[in-house]
């Protein structure tokens, strides 16, 4: 098995992967942004739960300081699928 590595989306995580589950898709049509209701292409496991964003929105929260302080502290897991937004 052939091991890659998937830059994080926040720093202090590391997450490594293969080549083939870092082309496999997990979130579906069916899962929405928790400020918008578009689609979601990004899932946030937290301290207190899951948090769902659209690309727009967790981009918009991870350029704000303030914001990707307060990610930093609430994620532990980040499920970064901005990639497929545009892939259709």
């Amino acid at each position: 098995m052939v091991m890659a590595f998937i830059q994080p989306t926040i720093e202090r995580l590391n997450v490594t992967t293969t080549k083939e589950e870092a082309k496999k898709k997990t979130l579906t049509a069916h899962d929405r942004c928790d400020r918008c209701g578009a689609q979601a292409y990004v899932k946030v496991s937290g301290v207190s739960g899951d948090l769902m964003f659209c690309s727009h929105h967790f981009t918009k929260i991870m350029n704000d300081p303030n914001g990707k302080e307060a990610m930093e502290k609430f994620a532990y897991e980040i499920l970064d699928e901005r990639d497929f937004a545009y892939d259709q």
